[in-house]
Order: structure tokens, then C-alpha cells, then sequence
């Protein structure tokens, strides 16, 4: 490879890397300072061995080592050196003129950036992971063969966090983490209720809980305290915490979809016949009457007259006859002709 080409591959890697870069575009006045670079936060992590006993929230939490809890000084910390690494990758990538030995010394720093930016949010996520755990407790009583997917889905939701908090507005990211979390979770257990997935079987606990919850209500109007819930369900009050929290997702489930052809008693009746509405008129059928006034259009203004009080009011032919002062026969002879008329209109629509 010639070196103009190993230039201009050099070139478009860089450029490359800081379009790729998933963060907003942010820049502190200190990026600007000649010499400043923002000090590296990384806590030592603890290593466990997990054994095959494990649940998979215990699993979730060893994975890749743990750490402290970030202060709120120690996560302005790391947001402020990723977006400064972004600020110069973008910046090389900007640079114009550049030999080529310049161009490969440029490239490498910003893999070494990239790689920092890497090293700054693994921390992000390590330490702020207890988070998705907390948010997922509502869904426990799932059961644990999907608490794995819960568990992926707020890691999604924690990752994309990092990369779209905005941390120069003052919002503790704390708060806008668990929100996204916490959304990104319901949808998740919305979209799978109502596609079947879950085979959801509430436990007795939760079925009591559910019943005392709707009885004081219908009662009294108004929520029971955990502690009249205690009393009455004869269990814990820290039990009854939890318990209204699963009873709460539990009572949030969209009903499942009911067949048409459900049956519903036992003489084989189904759920179709009950809700049919009888008294409107079948698509066809409603299309032909369209057609049929349609011709009408075409008639003299006497004649429609005439139709409408022979076929809509039922009116007879003498009735017709005194209301418009001429003779039966004169009547019938309109009607005839109008008859007539109407079926060349409608023989010629279908022809055409």
C-alpha cells in the first residue's frame, strides 16, 4: 500500500470514529484551555466467584467486578472526560493539512480516547447497575426464568443513559437514569403480556393481598394503609410492601384478547351473536341502496316525489293521487315510467 493511501485510510478511520461517537456534542469552557485535561475516576473492583447456585440478579451484580457508590462529584467527574475525549476526537478529526506521519500519530491518539471513553462508562455502568436491580424488584414475581431478559433490557436501558445524559443541566443522573429504566421495563412486560409470552400465575399471597385491596376499596372508597392490610391478611408489614408492589404490575396487565367465537354458556352460544348488531344493514346491501338513490338523482323533481311517497312512505296510489291532485292512473303511469328509467340507470352503471 502506497503511502497516500495509507494517508487517506488513516484519514477516514478518524473521521470515522468521531461520527461514530454516540454522545451530544457538549463542550465546557475548560475544553478550550490550553493543557487541561479532566483526572480519570476508576475505583478498584472486588472480584467474587459465582457458583452455579446463583441466582441471576447475584450473577448480575459479580459480573465484571464491583464498586462503591459514585458520589455526585465523582460522576460529574467521568461525564466531564468523556465528552472532553469526544471534544478532541472530533477535534483531530477536523484538522485539515496534515501530513501523513501527522495523520497516523493523530489516529492513534483518538483510539486511545476511544478507549477511555470506554473505560468511563464501563465505570458508569458498574457502579450504577444496583439501579436496574432496584427497578426490576417490581417484576420478581414473574419467576426467575425471565428476570435474564429484565435484567439485559435495563443494562440497555442504563447504557443508553450514559450516552444521552445531558449532565450540564443540573438533573442528578441518578433520576434520569432510573426513569429510563423503569419506562424501558414496562414496555418490555406491556409488549410481552400482550403478545403471550408470559405465563403469569399470581401466588396465593399476591390473590389475598389483590382481594382485601379491591374490598376496602369497593368499601370504603379509598386505599387501605400496609399496616390494615397486615392485620387483615395475618402477614408482616414488610411483606405487604412487596406484595403491593407485584399486585400493582399485576393489576396493570392489559386483559388478554377474547376470541369472537369464545363460547359463553353452555347451548354453544358464542361471543359474536351476543354483540351483533342486527339492526344495520350488511356493507352490500347498504351499497346497493347507495345506488339506488344515486338514480334517483336522475329523475324529474315530480317523479322522485312520487317514488319516495309509493316506496319509502307506502303510500297508495289514490293516497298519492289526492296529494298531488291527478288522477290513479296518472300515478301509475309516472311510477311505471320511472321504473323504467331507473333500471336502464342502474343496467348501464354495471355494464360500464
Amino acid at each position: 500500500m502506497s503511502h497516500a493511501d495509507q494517508e487517506q485510510d488513516d484519514g477516514a478511520e478518524l473521521k470515522a470514529l468521531a461520527g461514530s461517537l454516540p454522545f451530544p456534542v457538549l463542550e465546557l469552557p475548560e475544553f478550550k484551555r490550553a493543557g487541561y485535561e479532566p483526572p480519570r475516576v476508576r475505583q478498584p473492583r472486588n472480584y467474587t466467584e459465582s457458583d452455579a447456585g446463583m441466582q441471576a440478579v447475584g450473577r448480575f451484580l459479580m459480573e465484571r467486578g464491583t464498586v462503591d457508590l459514585l458520589g455526585a462529584e465523582q460522576t460529574q467527574a467521568l461525564f466531564v472526560e468523556i465528552h472532553w475525549c469526544c471534544h478532541h476526537i472530533r477535534k483531530l478529526a477536523a484538522k485539515r493539512g496534515r501530513k501523513p506521519a501527522a495523520t497516523r500519530i493523530d489516529l492513534v491518539k483518538a483510539r486511545a480516547l476511544c478507549s477511555r471513553i470506554e473505560a468511563a462508562e464501563e465505570e458508569l455502568f458498574i457502579a450504577n447497575r444496583r439501579l436496574i436491580v432496584s427497578c426490576v424488584k417490581p417484576f420478581y414475581w414473574i419467576g426467575q426464568v425471565w428476570l435474564s431478559d429484565f435484567l439485559q433490557e435495563g443494562s440497555k436501558a442504563l447504557a443508553n443513559s450514559v450516552r444521552k445524559f445531558d449532565f450540564t443541566r443540573g438533573t442528578p443522573f441518578y433520576s434520569y437514569s432510573q426513569k429510563a429504566i423503569q419506562n424501558r421495563l414496562r414496555n418490555f412486560f406491556r409488549d410481552h403480556v400482550r403478545a403471550g409470552s408470559f405465563g403469569i400465575r399470581p401466588n396465593r399471597e399476591m390473590q389475598l393481598v389483590k382481594g382485601i385491596l379491591d374490598t376496602w376499596r369497593r368499601d370504603y372508597g379509598e386505599e387501605p394503609t400496609n399496616e390494615a392490610v397486615a392485620k387483615i391478611a395475618d402477614l408482616p408489614v414488610e411483606r405487604i410492601i412487596k406484595l403491593r408492589q407485584y399486585v400493582a404490575q399485576w393489576e396493570r396487565m392489559p386483559a388478554p384478547p377474547v376470541s369472537l367465537d369464545a363460547a359463553i354458556n353452555e347451548d354453544g352460544s358464542n361471543m359474536y351473536e351476543l354483540i351483533e348488531d342486527t339492526s344495520i344493514n350488511p356493507s352490500s346491501q347498504g351499497a346497493e341502496v347507495a345506488e339506488i338513490w344515486t338514480a334517483m338523482e336522475q329523475l324529474p323533481e315530480r317523479a322522485r316525489y312520487i317514488m319516495k311517497l309509493r316506496y319509502v312512505d307506502g303510500r297508495t296510489l289514490e293516497e298519492t293521487g289526492k296529494l298531488l291532485k291527478l288522477t290513479r292512473a296518472r300515478i301509475k303511469q309516472i311510477q311505471d315510467a320511472s321504473l323504467k328509467k331507473l333500471r336502464q340507470f342502474l343496467r348501464s352503471n354495471k355494464t360500464e
